[in-house]
C-alpha cells in the first residue's frame, strides 16, 4: 500500500480524536441531556476508541510492522478494539434511527410512557452485544492461527455476524430513516425539529457510504486474505473518515447559516440536538434555556 495513505490516516485520525473528545466533553458537562444526546455520547466514545486504534495501527504500518514484530498481542488487541468500536457504532446508529422513528409514529407514547432510562439501558445492552460479537470474532477467526486458514467455526461466526449486520441492524437503520423522511415531509409539525432529524439522516448516510462496506470487507478478509489483504488499509482510511465526520456533521447542521463560525459551540450543539418532543423551551432574561425532561 502507498505510504501516502498511512500519512493521510495519521493526519485525520488525531483530528477526529480531538473533535470527538471535545464533543464528548460538551455533551457530558455543557449541554443539557435528552434521550438523543445519551446515544450520541456513547457513539462518540466508540469513535474515540476506534480512532485511537486506527492511529496506532497506521503508525505500525508506516514503520513497516516494526511494532507488531515485537508487540504482536498489542496489535491484536488494537485490532479487536477497533472492531469493538465499529460494531458498537453500527448498533448505536440503528438504535438512534429506530427510536426517532418510533417517536414520529407514536409521539404520545414518547411523551408519556417512555421509560426514563431507556436510552442508557439500550446503550448498555448494545455495548454488551458488541462485546459478545467481537469476542466471538476474535476467538474463532482472528486468534485461529494463520491468516487465510481460519478454524471451521469461523465460517459460522462470519455467517452470524453477516446476518446481524446486514439483515438486522442495517435494514432497521435504512427502513427507519426512510420512514423518518416520509413522515417529516408529510407532517409540517416535525419541521420544527428538522435539524435533529437532519443530524440523524446525514450521520447514517455517511456511515452507510464509508463504514458499512468495511464490515463486508472484514468478513471476506478471513476467507480471502491473500486477495483482499491490501484492501485492509483502505478500510482503515474509510473508518477514519466516518468517525471523524460526525462532529463536523453536528456542527454544520446545528450552526446558523448567517452566524456560522460566530456562535459558541455550546449554542450550536444545543440547537443540533434539540428535541422538540421535550417540553417547550423557556425564556429567562431574553436568553433561551433548555429544560430537561423527566419522561
Amino acid at each position: 500500500p502507498s505510504p501516502v495513505m498511512h500519512w493521510v490516516i495519521m493526519s485525520i485520525s488525531p483530528l477526529g480524536f480531538v473533535e470527538n473528545g471535545l464533543l464528548l466533553w460538551f455533551l457530558c458537562f455543557r449541554v443539557r441531556r435528552n434521550p438523543f444526546t445519551v446515544y450520541i455520547t456513547h457513539l462518540s466514545i466508540a469513535d474515540i476508541s476506534l480512532l485511537f486504534c486506527i492511529f496506532i495501527l497506521s503508525v505500525d504500518y508506516a514503520l513497516d510492522y516494526e511494532l507488531s514484530s515485537g508487540y504482536y498481542y498489542t496489535i491484536v488487541t488494537l485490532s479487536v478494539t477497533f472492531l469493538f468500536g465499529y460494531n458498537t457504532g453500527l448498533y448505536l446508529l440503528a438504535a438512534i434511527s429506530v427510536e426517532r422513528c418510533l417517536l414520529v409514529l407514536y409521539p404520545i407514547w414518547y411523551r408519556c410512557h417512555r421509560p426514563k432510562h431507556q436510552s442508557a439501558f439500550v446503550c448498555a445492552l448494545l455495548w454488551a452485544l458488541s462485546c459478545l460479537v467481537t469476542t466471538m470474532e476474535y476467538v474463532m477467526c482472528i486468534d485461529s492461527g494463520g491468516q487465510g486458514h481460519p478454524r471451521s467455526n469461523c465460517r459460522a461466526v462470519i455467517i452470524f455476524i453477516a446476518i446481524l449486520s446486514f439483515l438486522v441492524f442495517t435494514p432497521l437503520m435504512v427502513v427507519s430513516s426512510i420512514i423518518l423522511v416520509v413522515k417529516i415531509r408529510k407532517n409540517t409539525r416535525t419541521s420544527l425539529s428538522s435539524k435533529l432529524y437532519l443530524v440523524i439522516l446525514v450521520t447514517i448516510i455517511v456511515f452507510l457510504i464509508f463504514a458499512m462496506p468495511i464490515r463486508l470487507l472484514y468478513l471476506l478478509y478471513y476467507e480471502y486474505w491473500s486477495t483482499l489483504g491490501t484492501l485492509h488499509h483502505i478500510s482503515l482510511l474509510f473508518s477514519t473518515i466516518n468517525s471523524s465526520a460526525n462532529p463536523f456533521i453536528y456542527f454544520f447542521v446545528g450552526s446558523s447559516k448567517k452566524k456560522r463560525f460566530k456562535e459558541s459551540l455550546k449554542v450550536v450543539l444545543t440547537r443540533a440536538f434539540k428535541d422538540e418532543m421535550q417540553p417547550r423551551r423557556q425564556e429567562d432574561n431574553g436568553n433561551t434555556i433548555t429544560v430537561e425532561t423527566i419522561v
